[in-house]
C-alpha cells in the first residue's frame, strides 16, 4: 500500500506539466495528446497563416491520430517577452522545436533552449522574408525589413540543424546568404488534398483568388479579363480573398464582376474555394526574384476545388505544368485562353481537369507530403 502511494508521488514528480499551465500563451493548435507523445513538436510562427497548416498541420494529422506525433503552433504575438520564450518550452517540453518564419521575441532563447535540451532545431521558409518587396505592401515590407526582425531570423537560420525551404529557388535564394546549416527543399509544398471536387462547373464564371498585395499580378491579366468578358456576352468574373476588384473592371462590366470576401481559417477557405463553382481560375504572377521563388500553391488549391488553373510563366509553376500538361502562356495569350476553356466543349474541358487531378494525385499526394515532412524532423528514426 505504502508502496503504491510512493510510487504515486514519484510519478507525479516527474511527470510533463500540464498544458493547461501554458494558458497564458495562446495557441494556434494544441494537441490535447501533446504530453503523451513520443515526438512533441512545437512550431513558433510568424502569425496565423495558412503557412504552418499547409506545411505541418495537414501532413503530420495521420501520425497525430495515431497519438505518436503532437503538434503545438504559437504565433509571436504569444510571446511578450524572452522570458516567455523559455517558461513556454521549459513547461512543454518538445523532443523537437521548428521556427518557421519566425522573428519575434525569444528567437535566442528558441536557440538556447534547443542546444541546451539536445533536441533539433528546424528553421523553416516559404518566402524569403529577408528581402520582401515594397510592391506586397508598405506594412509588410516596414515589418520584415525591420533590423531587430531581421537579426532574429538570421540567428535562427544560423543556429538550425536544418534549414527546410519550400523550394528549389528559394533554396537557391538561401544559399547566396551563407547561414552554414545543412538545407533543404521541399519536394512537394502544397499536397493535393485526399478529398478533391470532382467534375468541371458548367457556370459561365472565371475568377482570381488572391490576397491584397498581389495586386500587380492581376493588374498585368486585365487586358485577358477584359477580352473575355467582351468576346462572351453570359460571361462573368469574381475575386475572392482581400484582393480589391480593380475599377477598371467595375465601372466597365458593372454587376458582371464581383468581390468575395476573405475566411480567416484555411480549412474554411479550402471549403469556400469548392463553393464558388468557378470554371477557370487566374493564376498571374509578376517576375521578380522574390515571387520566382514561391510555390505552385494556387495551382493545387485550383484543381482541388474543381476548377482549370491558367498559370503565369516562370519557375514556379513550371515543374508543376510539365506534370499535367498545363500550357503556361504569355500575358498576351491569356485572353484566348480564357475563351478556348470556357466557350469550347464543356465534355473536353472537364476530361482535362480530371486528367489534371488525376496526374495530381499521383505526384502531389498528401502522402508524400508526410513523408517529406516526417524525414526533415526525423520522427522515423
Amino acid at each position: 500500500m505504502m508502496g503504491r502511494f510512493m510510487l504515486n508521488i514519484i510519478t507525479r514528480l516527474f511527470r510533463p506539466e500540464d498544458p493547461r499551465s501554458t494558458a497564458q500563451f495562446p495557441s494556434l493548435l494544441f494537441d490535447s495528446h501533446f504530453h503523451e507523445a513520443r515526438h512533441k513538436v512545437i512550431i513558433m510562427a510568424d502569425g496565423a497563416g495558412a503557412t504552418q497548416r499547409i506545411s505541418f498541420d495537414l501532413p503530420l494529422r495521420a501520425r497525430r491520430e495515431k497519438g505518436d506525433v503532437a503538434l503545438a503552433i504559437f504565433q509571436e504575438s504569444a510571446i511578450a517577452s524572452p522570458q516567455d520564450m523559455t517558461a513556454l518550452l521549459s513547461a512543454l517540453r518538445p523532443t523537437i522545436v521548428v521556427a518557421s518564419r519566425f522573428g519575434g521575441i525569444g528567437a535566442e532563447q528558441i536557440a538556447s533552449y534547443c542546444r541546451s535540451a539536445s533536441i533539433p532545431l528546424i528553421t523553416h521558409f516559404d518566402d524569403d522574408l529577408f528581402d520582401v518587396p515594397l510592391a506586397l505592401g508598405k506594412a509588410k515590407y516596414d515589418r520584415y525589413h525591420d533590423r531587430t526582425r531581421q537579426q532574429n531570423m538570421r540567428l535562427l537560420c544560423e543556429a538550425a540543424d536544418c534549414l527546410y525551404l519550400s523550394t528549389e529557388q528559394l533554396k537557391s535564394r538561401f544559399e547566396m546568404y551563407k547561414f552554414g546549416p545543412q538545407m533543404v527543399a521541399g519536394e512537394i509544398y502544397c499536397p493535393i488534398p485526399d478529398t478533391i471536387k470532382r467534375g468541371l462547373s458548367n457556370k459561365k464564371l472565371f475568377g482570381y483568388m488572391g490576397t491584397a498585395g498581389h495586386a500587380e499580378d492581376l493588374q498585368q491579366v486585365l487586358p485577358a479579363i477584359e477580352t473575355a468578358l467582351n468576346r462572351i456576352p453570359d460571361l462573368s468574373f469574381e475575386t475572392f480573398g482581400s484582393i480589391k476588384m480593380p475599377m477598371l473592371l467595375q465601372k466597365k462590366f458593372g454587376n458582371r464582376v464581383r468581390s468575395i470576401a476573405p475566411t480567416a481559417d484555411y480549412s474554411a477557405f479550402l471549403q469556400r474555394m469548392r463553393e464558388l463553382d468557378w470554371m477557370v481560375g487566374l493564376a498571374p504572377l509578376e517576375r521578380n526574384s522574390f515571387n520566382d521563388c514561391k510555390a505552385d500553391t494556387k495551382f493545387i488549391e485550383y484543381v482541388s476545388a474543381g476548377i482549370l488553373p491558367v498559370p503565369a510563366t516562370g519557375p514556379v509553376y513550371s515543374r508543376i505544368c510539365a506534370a499535367t500538361g498545363v500550357p503556361q502562356l504569355d500575358n498576351e495569350l491569356w485572353g484566348e485562353r480564357i475563351y478556348e476553356l470556357m466557350s469550347g466543349p464543356h465534355t473536353e474541358a472537364s476530361r482535362f481537369l480530371g486528367d489534371i487531378q488525376d496526374r495530381l494525385t499521383a505526384s502531389y499526394s498528401l502522402s508524400m507530403l508526410e513523408k517529406q515532412v516526417a524525414d526533415i524532423l526525423m520522427l522515423d528514426g
